[in-house]
This record gives structure tokens, C-alpha cells and sequence, in this order.
């Protein structure tokens, strides 16, 4: 949200570019003021949280005129934020630490160096400013980190060092190759010196081993395979177990180039990129179960987790093999092999996807299926390394792989708690001794769930009272008790402090951006406001709150959710032009009741609103929010759904809001922009311009990770690429088309745009402009190409949209 340089307005580039807005245009609102870097809006905290004892909390915030973001801490009871000194921060903790099992002990990291604190004492166990990664303590006696291909255990004591495991990912040189070929078989036959070397080989491989188990020695290494790379590396909070996943070394496909054409050198510098949907080889990941304590290695068996050997995508692969005639003659019949699968880290919060109970006795793993169809919550058995499912939720569309993949153990070891779309939205389950209970349900989402250190209550949040408005609740953990925390109507984030007792929160309004506060964590408490960033010049500023609308559908089961700019000037007088925002993304919300990570286009709309204009922006089929069926509308067909919502938002804005349905005209950013490629092209008639920023036009140049979710892979299912992508439907452009796109984007590539281009060249459509921006990757981080970028849409919709003839 914050990025590039600082700013002054930049009025004299806008006289220079020969571009003034209307007189009408009120002089707190120019065009100059709402593209100017965002400094002059707020510095918003950032990335708060608690302090172990939950007396203070930290925050980042970004330093006035440059990218630097600096630290600072306030108490939790209220007062001034203070900065830190170098001094302090070198100290300070992080909010990347990890808990003791009984919670009197806290280590972090920063800087490469490890820290702990007990109580009051803070004490720096490691100062060589390369410590790995944090796993977990080890006892009251030592923390476990890992060191590349290392298990480090650091004693609390005194700072000590002792390597626990060495993972290597080459095979085994004590295990024997078993040979076949005669020769070798007839030398240990015929000659009794030969048989003798080996049992001496033996003798000294089994003395070897004796020496590195006795206490203080290296252990010897633990061998994963050759030609794999470490993936997944989890220790268990006893010290004894390890879970360990390896995969093949990443072989992605034939990777793009992207060309610096303005370089420091003067020279075009070329950067390998992304590589293309379908084209790299499938994450299928290797895991065992390592007993430190007995010396074995087991690897975890999945084959009989269920439909881990069925292929959900077999009937598409069967339609394709006949229609291209390769089903004359049927192949016979092949084993079950179990898919490919992968541990999966959860996006939204940071959790690793293999969690141990408190004291070490569970494991549990989130395993994803390749083809998104599948996952499974599954526990290793450590007794004996078997794999017992817990949970399969499977969706033949996708599931979702960026939100709800929330799961943990209560501290009695007993109950497993875990988040599932199961019933349609995101509720929370909870698993005791075989028997599993929905503790809420009903049409609303719940996430970000953070349980009490005793297993009581889970606090989380959810979007109960209105898809738009999320607050924080907590249920009991017998469901019995539900209740809600807050009341504050917007947007909101929440953390559990580490005493329970109080709630840090992040929360913000549609005209203002977030701020912090506190709050018990209980029923009735009233949150305390501990920052104040915004800037006396944006408050100053008569802001129009956007209207929360419902637009009815025609096409789906639910509303329409969405923001509405208008006022009494609109909806007097002759009909008036209107513009639709399409949001970016694909799966994001933007039709809610908190600050906007859009908040340019926010500003830009309300001057849209001055200038006569009524906007809309819908949180369209695909959106975040609104559960699993919303989501997966667009399997396979993206575009479809996402143009009949904005036409029956046409219809309620010709109906409700005094909009002319002949000066309509559409635009957005990324996934938005592909969509105004779709309005125009499989609805050429209907809106009257259209402005595509950094868009889609082919989804086969798109990334693997988030387009064969939805539209599988192009050697799969073809059919759904040609009716998902805009450039195969270019022939029937008729209205005016505006591209933007950054030649250093590496998320949709400039090709993209360029591909289209010629297309629309070939096809003697004189119907487009095309700007282009040297040095901008996908979200523009220069205020003069947003100036530039916002006037030529506003340029657009004044002449084609405005000025079009009702």
C-alpha cells in the first residue's frame, strides 16, 4: 500500500502534460493531490502485535519521505508511541518468536542473532548474525534451530551447541547396492578373502555408528535420497521426532524474459522470469517420519488416504484423448498411483502446515493435493509412522489454498481443532477422541482463529453481520458460549495477546485507513485508540462515504455486494454517465466496510462523483467474502460470471441510481483489467468505453499457482482457456479500449498487452490506445505514471463516457 518515493503535488507535470481538470472540481480534490504519493494520506501502523508479557505492543511505521520503515512501541494502556533507539532494536523482540509449552520463556531472532527472554531477564544466547530458522523449544533446557541442512540444539544455559540431525539429500553410501550380474555373485563364492573384506566393512560401519551415538558426538547423517532438495524440515517440541519432506529439485518450465529497456548502463538488461501455466514439473513431496532417539527413518505411506488414487481430472483427459482421436485403441489397464501431494503452509497467517501438540505427542499434517481437488488433515502416527486421516475436504472445482487452512491441537493433546468450507463457508470444527463437532455454522466466514492457552475458548473473526463488516467473537470450546467482542462496523484484524486478557486491533472505516487499538478481550469492553496517523490535510477533506449496496442478481443465488458513489446532484435532473471499477485479484473484497487497499481509486472516484458521475464497484462472482459457492463460480469459465454481475449492475444503476444506460463505461486494474477486456469484447454493445490497466489477455501466459485452480492446465482442459481468455474474443471490439501495463511487470507480463495488440493490428481494429511505462513492474510504485495512467482514463471517460450523446 505504501510504496514509492515521497512527492510534492506534481502540478507543474500536469500543466506540462497539458491536462487541467474542470473548474467544477473542487481544490481539495485535484488529480495531483489523489496521485501524489500516499504519505500525504497517513503513515498507518503496520504489522503490530504484542509484547511477550502483553504490556506493550510494537508497530512498523513507515519514515516520513522514504521506503525505511522504522519501529516503534506504545503501551498497551494507552499514551504517546515511542521510537526506538538503534540500541533498542537491536533487542527488541519480534513478532517472529516462538513460546516455551508453558509460555514463561520467549526467543526470537533478529538480525541473525537468537535471543530469549525470561520475566524480566533478556539474554543473547547467539551473536553471530547468522542464525537459521526458529523450530521450537526443546524442553525447559534447550531451542532447536535449523541451519540449512542442519538440527542446531542451543542450550539455555550457557549458549552451547550441539548439532541434533544432518539431512542429507544423497543416498545412503552404508546400504549396499543389491547385485544381480554373475561375476560378483561368483567372487564372493569362489574367494573366501573377498567375504572377508565385506564382514570387515560391516565390523567397522557397525563400531562407526556405536562411537556417533555415544553422548557429545556428531550424529551421523540421515540420508533422504539423491537428487531431492529439502522442503518441509519440523521438530517436535520433545526433541525426539523429526518430520521431514523432500522434493525433486525444481525443474519449472521454459522460464520468460523480461528486457530493463531504461537500465543504470545505458545497456538492456534481460531477467529471467515466471514460467507458464502447465509447464512446470508437480510439487510431489517425500516425507518421513525420523525417530532421533531409535535411529530410524520412515517414510509416510499416503496411498490409501481416500481418492488419493483417483484422478479427478480423468473424465476432462478421456474427452480430450477422443476428441483428438487418440481413444482408438484403449490403453490397458494401469495400477493406482497416488497423486501428487505437498505439505501446505497457511498464506493468510504464517502457520507451517505440520503442527505438533504441546508436549510433542501428535503430529498433524495439511496435505495438498497437486491438482487442487484435495485436502487432507491427516496425523502421524509415532509409534509406528502410520498415517490416520482427520479431515478430507475435497471440491471439484478447487480448494482453497489461500484462506481457511487454519488447524492446531488444544493443550490436552485430545482436541484437534481445524477450519473447513465443507458446508460452504469457512466454519470451525473440533475433533475430540474420534468424534467431530461444527462449533459455529451459518452464512458468514470465520478466520484468523487463535485459541487460549488453556483450550477454553477460541477467539476468532468473522463476517456474521454482514458480508462487509468483520468483528472479532469467541466461542467456548463445548460450543456452548458465543460471543461477540466488538461492534465497530468496518474493517478489523485482531490478535490474542500471549496473557489472554487483551485484543489488539487493526481496524478501519471505508474513509479512514487503519489505526490500532486495544481492548479486554472480553463481552462489553470498549477498544481504546492507541494511533493517529492520518494527516490533517486528508481529514480536512469532506470524504463521500460509499453506499454498501445489494444488487440483486439475475444470473446467481445471491446479491451483488457493492460500493456505490452518488449523491443528490446525481439523482436530479437528466440521466447521468456512470463508471464501473472492476478490483484485482480474481478472489479479493473490495465492496466492504473498511479502508481499501484501493485507495487511489477510492479518491479518484469521489472526484469522479463531483464531476457528475455515478461509479459502482462490485464485488463480483469470484470475491472474497462471501463463501465457497461465490468463489468457485468461475471454475472453468472465467469472465462469465463476473460480466453478468456488472450487467445486472448496469441494470440496477439505470433503475436506482439515474444512470444513463448509453454512458457507461468500465475499467480496473490486473484481473480487473481483463475483465474490461471481457465487457467490451463479449459485450461490445452495451458499454461505451473501457480502460484495461496491467491486464489478463491470455490465461496460458499466466502462473501455474493460481490459474490452474481455476481453469486447470491448457493440456488438460483447453476448452476452458479459449472461453476464459480475452484475446479470443478481440474480433468484436467496437468501443474505445485503453491499455496501460508497466514493461518490468513479472506478474502479467507486458506480452501480454503485446500479443493483444497485434491481434487487434491484424484484426484492423483502430479501436485502442496503448500506454506504455518503461520502469513499472505490476503495481506501479512511481506517483508520476499513476498521474499519467489515471489521467488518460479520466480523459477517456470524459469524451467517451461524459460526452457521448444520451
Amino acid at each position: 500500500m505504501m510504496n514509492a518515493r515521497f512527492l510534492r503535488p506534481l502540478a507543474g507535470l500536469m500543466l506540462a502534460a497539458g491536462f487541467s481538470l474542470p473548474v467544477a472540481a473542487a481544490p481539495d480534490l485535484t488529480m495531483e493531490q489523489i496521485m501524489a504519493h500516499p504519505d500525504w494520506i497517513a503513515r498507518s501502523p503496520e504489522q503490530p502485535y504484542f509484547s511477550a508479557d502483553g504490556k506493550q505492543i510494537f508497530f512498523q511505521q513507515k519514515a516520513a519521505g522514504s521506503e525505511l520503515r522504522d519501529l516503534y512501541r506504545i503501551s498497551a494502556a494507552g499514551g504517546s508511541p515511542s521510537l526506538l533507539s538503534p540500541a533498542e532494536l537491536v533487542l527488541a523482540e519480534t513478532d517472529n518468536r516462538i513460546f516455551s509449552a508453558d509460555r514463561k520463556r520467549v526467543a526470537w531472532i533478529r538480525s541473525g542473532n537468537l535471543f530469549i527472554q525470561q520475566g524480566n531477564t533478556r539474554r543473547q544466547l547467539l551473536a553471530t548474525g547468522e542464525a537459521g530458522e526458529l523450530l521450537t523449544f526443546v524442553g525447559d533446557e534447550a531451542i532447536a534451530l535449523r541451519d540449512d541442512n542442519r538440527v542446531l540444539l542451543i542450550q539455555l544455559a550457557d549458549g552451547s551447541q550441539r548439532v541434533l540431525a544432518t539431512l542429507k539429500t544423497d543416498d545412503d553410501p552404508a546400504v549396499e547396492k543389491d547385485s544381480t550380474d554373475y561375476l560378483t555373485a561368483q567372487q564372493s563364492r569362489l574367494f573366501d578373502i573377498i567375504k572377508l573384506r565385506e564382514q570387515r566393512k560391516v565390523e567397522r560401519e557397525a563400531r562407526q555408528k556405536e562411537l556417533a551415538a555415544q553422548a557429545g558426538s556428531v550424529p551421523a547423517p540421515i540420508y533422504l535420497g539423491k537428487n531431492r532438495e529439502l522442503k518441509t524440515v519440523s521438530l517436535s517440541p520433545d526433541g525426539r521426532y523429526l518430520v521431514v519432506g523432500t522434493i525433486a529439485p525444481k525443474r519449472d518450465g521454459r522460464a520468460d524474459k523480461m528486457p530493463h529497456y531504461v537500465s543504470a548502463d545505458g545497456y538492456v538488461k534481460i531477467e529471467d522470469v515466471r514460467s507458464k501455466v502447465g509447464t512446470d514439473q508437480p510439487d510431489d513431496e517425500t516425507l518421513f517420519l525420523i525417530d532421533l532417539q531409535a535411529n530410524r527413518k520412515t517414510q509416510l505411506a499416503f496411498d490409501q488416504l481416500p481418492g488419493i488414487n483417483d484422478d479427478p481430472l480423468l473424465a476432462l483427459k478421456t474427452a480430450l484423448a477422443k476428441r483428438e482421436g487418440r481413444d482408438a485403441k484403449p490403453d490397458a489397464p494401469k495400477p493406482a498411483t497416488p497423486r501428487a501431494v505437498y505439505v501446505h503452509d497457511d498464506w493468510s497467517n504464517g502457520e507451517k502446515g505440520v503442527r505438533w501438540s504441546q508436549r510433542g505427542k501428535r503430529v498433524a499434517i495439511n496435505l495438498f493435493s497437486y491438482d487442487n481437488k484435495d485436502r487432507w488433515l491427516v496425523e502421524v502416527k509415532l509409534a509406528d509412522a502410520s498415517v490416520q486421516l482427520l479431515h478430507r475436504l475435497t471440491d471439484t472445482a478447487w480448494v482453497n489454498d489461500s484462506e481457511f487452512n487454519e488447524f492446531g491441537w488444544l493443550p490436552d493433546e485430545q482436541g484437534f481443532w481445524y477450519l473447513s468450507e465443507e458446508s460452504g463457508y469457512s466454519h470451525l470444527y473440533l475433533q475430540r477422541h474420534g468424534s467431530t463437532k461444527q462449533l459455529t455454522s451459518g452464512r458468514f466466514e470465520v478466520n484468523r482463529v487463535q485459541p487460549t492457552r488453556d483450550g477454553s475458548w477460541f477467539y476468532y473473526r468473522g463476517n456474521e453481520k454482514h458480508p462487509g463488516i468483520h468483528e472479532v467473537y469467541r466461542i467456548s470450546a463445548d460450543g456452548k458460549q458465543k460471543q461477540a467482542l466488538t461492534d465497530l462496523n468496518g474493517g478489523i484484524e485482531f490478535q490474542l495477546a500471549p496473557t489472554d486478557d487483551k485484543l489488539l486491533l487493526v481496524h478501519s472505516t471505508t474513509t479512514r485507513p487503519p489505526e490500532v487499538f486495544v481492548q479486554a478481550a472480553s463481552p462489553g469492553a470498549k477498544p481504546k485508540q492507541l494511533t493517529n496517523t492520518v494527516s490533517k490535510e486528508f481529514a480536512a477533506i469532506d470524504w463521500v462515504k460509499p453506499e454498501i449496496i445489494a444488487v440483486p442478481s439475475k444470473h446467481g443465488a445471491a446479491p451483488i455486494y457493492s460500493r456505490v458513489y452518488r449523491n443528490a446532484a446525481t439523482a436530479q435532473g437528466a440521466r447521468k454517465p456512470a463508471v464501473m471499477f472492476v478490483h484485482g485479484a480474481g478472489y479479493l473484497q473490495n465492496a466492504h466496510h473498511g479502508w481499501s487497499v484501493y485507495f487511489r481509486e477510492y479518491m479518484f472516484h469521489n472526484l469522479l462523483l463531483k464531476q457528475g458521475y455515478v461509479v459502482i464497484d462490485m464485488d463480483y462472482r469470484a470475491s472474497e467474502g462471501y463463501g465457497r459457492d461465490w468463489r468457485t463460480a468461475i471454475y472453468q469459465r472465467m469472465g462469465t460470471p463476473e460480466l453478468e454481475d456488472y450487467l445486472d449492475g448496469i441494470d440496477w444503476l439505470v433503475d436506482n441510481a439515474n444512470v444513463d444506460r448509453n454512458r457507461v463505461g468500465i475499467y480496473g486494474g490486473s484481473y480487473g483489467g481483463f475483465l474490461t477486456f471481457m465487457a467490451l469484447f463479449k459485450a461490445p454493445d452495451v458499454f461505451a468505453a473501457g480502460a484495461a490497466l496491467r491486464p489478463v489477455t491470455d490465461w496460458a501466459h499466466y502462473n501455474h499457482g493460481y490459474t490452474s485452480n481455476i481453469l486447470n492446465t491448457p493440456q488438460v482442459d483447453p476448452d476452458a482457456y479459449a472461453r476464459s481468455s480475452p484475446i479470443e474474443f478481440a474480433a468484436a471490439l467496437k468501443r474505445p479500449l485503453l491499455i496501460c501495463t508497466g514493461m518490468l511487470d513479472d506478474n502479467v507480463f507486458f506480452q501480454d498487452s503485446v500479443r493483444l495488440v497485434q491481434r487487434l493490428i491484424e484484426l484492423k481494429n483502430p479501436n485502442f490506445d496503448l500506454a506504455v511505462y518503461p520502469i513499472e513492474p505490476h503495481g506501479f510504485r512511481e506517483p508520476e505514471s499513476w498521474l499519467d495512467e489515471y489521467r488518460r482514463i479520466y480523459k477517456l471517460m470524459e469524451r467517451e463516457v461524459k460526452g457521448r450523446q444520451p
